[in-house]
């Protein structure tokens, strides 16, 4: 082989592992830090890392990663079972606690706001059901998952988040009276980067490479305006 196929070679090589969900997966000790350090400020961000990008000081875009864990079980298909991490209250933070943390899916986000409707799941802190009018989900792409920010988010829009959104998990958001509120947050895209099964809440799906728009569904719509329900305004 000669230096130029050696050079490129390497260039390769580089490339690979700069930009793969896996190489970001060894960095697991900088959760959180530079510059993927954005926080929404709740639950979600015991297994999310995302960089915020701005212009002229509003949010336009988040990009980063989800982190799983895999529990050592397997489905009957033989896919290994995987869930998110916890955080420091289960011994489960990235980083920090004896849990292997890697990259499940790759996250693509735009700003925006929804109404909270309700929430469900048997440990009741299942993904809650947000109400979306057609023409605010973003296009091109596939932005099926909406979550919103607290005060304690490093979202510019964290000050003015309605008291009732400035929950930690959907159980407190409908505890608190949230439904038909609207909240701030954002929608997101999600590309899985491995074959897996994803459980949660007890509910178990399978997880083929490529864009996911089943794990984190929690939008629905109408076409018609109902008032007082459908309208995100």
């Amino acid at each position: 082989m000669n230096t130029r196929q050696n050079r490129y070679t390497l260039i390769y090589v580089l490339v690979i592992l700069i930009f793969s969900p896996w190489f970001f997966t060894a960095l697991a000790d900088d959760f959180h830090e530079e510059s993927y350090d954005f926080l929404f400020g709740n639950h979600i961000d015991t297994h999310q890392e995302t960089k915020l990008k701005l212009k002229n000081g509003n949010p336009v875009r988040l990009k980063g990663f989800f982190y799983i864990i895999f529990t050592g079980d397997y489905t009957d298909e033989g896919l290994p079972i995987a869930r998110h991490p916890r955080g420091a209250s289960h011994n489960e933070e990235c980083g920090v606690d004896d849990v292997e943390c890697e990259v499940g899916w790759l996250i693509k986000s735009v700003p925006g706001e929804a109404k909270f409707l309700y929430h469900s799941g048997e440990n009741g802190n299942d993904h809650p059901v947000w109400m979306v009018n057609r023409v605010d989900i973003p296009q091109p792409g596939s932005f099926t998952h909406f979550h919103w920010i607290t005060r304690t988010s490093r979202d510019p829009r964290a000050e003015t988040v309605p008291a009732v959104c400035d929950q930690n998990n959907a159980g407190q958001l409908e505890d608190a009276g949230a439904a038909n509120d609207v909240c701030p947050g954002w929608f997101m895209q999600i590309k899985a980067v491995e074959e897996f099964a994803f459980d949660h809440g007890g509910e178990i799906v399978p997880v083929y490479p490529g864009m996911d728009n089943a794990t984190h569904l929690n939008l629905v719509t109408n076409y018609a305006e109902v008032f007082g329900i459908t309208s995100t305004r």
